[in-house]
């Protein structure tokens, strides 16, 4: 399934453009505003960080800040991700809280956020769309994230204005630290192909992707090892969700059928317990470990129970048979 922010587009545009002139300005200055976090157990054991995607996994039930950090802490993650940028609390409030604040509040829990989301705006102005996608990373450096992960479109349209809007927030994110990417999802992010031709056209160095081997067999049926071959060396971080099976009807030429023409949308195939569907977590491992690959790990898939308490378990168990998995690789 997609990760999508928790606002909409003019709902994030309309907040962000109060900061966008002052956010395009100097980014060097803003260097000492935010100090470095402390790393996590995970990270200081030279083990990928783990973190979790909480705006996704507890997004049934409508969680403000505090008690999404809480859960999130609860299951035992030290990194909480997709948070800042245009998520988190601004669902619950309507705009986005003050980053010095979610930092102050990652910071009492010894939590960090290490991915935000990126959203572009799509048929505006290229000024416009660049001020407010500045607008995001300077936030999403306040708060200490590293990483900007953009969810791609579905126009082709938009494709050519959206890469260049990338193309500048790719360069600003290097100023900041920051590393911009997507993944894998539906519209024009499906394959590892498609994955390309977006590095091809955002064309800069700072510009990467993240692995998403549960959406990409939701999306195409298709072996997520074999498409690692594909990007490995542009992989900078992997989105951990398992899957049952694919819903969609993309395939090779020559390939059986597969999929059906009714997707479920609800996200019963991919928001599931790891080790229940087709994922191999070790093989992903091992691979990704051939390629150099050091980057951040984050859970999204996750059975969202009938409660916080239930849901949290089911988090907690699938860390930690990724831990396992990462252990046996």
């Amino acid at each position: 399934m997609s990760s999508r922010p928790l606002t909409t587009r003019r709902d994030f545009i309309a907040s962000a453009s109060l900061a966008a002139a002052t956010a395009a300005l100097l980014p060097s200055s803003l260097r000492a505003q935010a100090p470095a976090a402390p790393a996590p157990r995970h990270a200081a054991a030279g083990r990928p960080l783990i973190g979790c995607y909480a705006p996704r996994v507890f997004v049934k039930f409508n969680l403000g800040t505090d008690a999404l950090l809480d859960a999130a802490k609860a299951a035992g993650f030290q990194s909480v991700d997709m948070l800042g940028g245009g998520s988190g609390a601004a669902r619950v409030r309507g705009t986005p809280e003050a980053p010095e604040a979610i930092r102050a509040k990652l910071e009492a829990r010894g939590l960090v956020s290490t991915v935000g989301s990126l959203v572009v705006p799509e048929k505006v102005p290229h000024a416009e769309a660049v001020a407010a996608t500045r607008a995001q990373l300077t936030r999403m450096h306040l708060i200490g994230q590293k990483y900007a992960l953009c969810g791609g479109l579905y126009d082709e349209t938009q494709w050519v204005p959206f890469c260049k809007v990338l193309h500048d927030a790719a360069a600003f994110g290097q100023d900041l630290g920051i590393q911009v990417t997507t993944k894998f999802h539906h519209g024009l992010n499906n394959t590892s192909v498609e994955l390309l031709g977006w590095l091809y056209q955002v064309n800069h160095p700072n510009f990467r992707l993240f692995f998403d081997p549960g959406n990409f067999i939701y999306y195409t049926g298709k072996d997520p090892l074999k498409q690692l071959e594909i990007l490995g060396p542009h992989v900078v971080g992997w989105v951990a969700k398992d899957c049952a099976g694919p819903q969609y009807l993309e395939r090779m030429a020559g390939d059986p059928g597969f999929g059906t023409t009714k997707p479920d949308s609800s996200g019963n195939e991919v928001m599931i317990q790891f080790g229940t569907g087709k994922v191999d977590f070790s093989a992903v491992y091992r691979k990704l470990k051939t390629y150099g690959f050091n980057g951040v790990i984050y859970v999204e898939g996750t059975i969202s129970g009938d409660t916080v308490a239930a849901t949290v378990a089911n988090a907690r168990a699938n860390l930690s048979y990724l831990e396992k998995s990462l252990a046996q690789a």
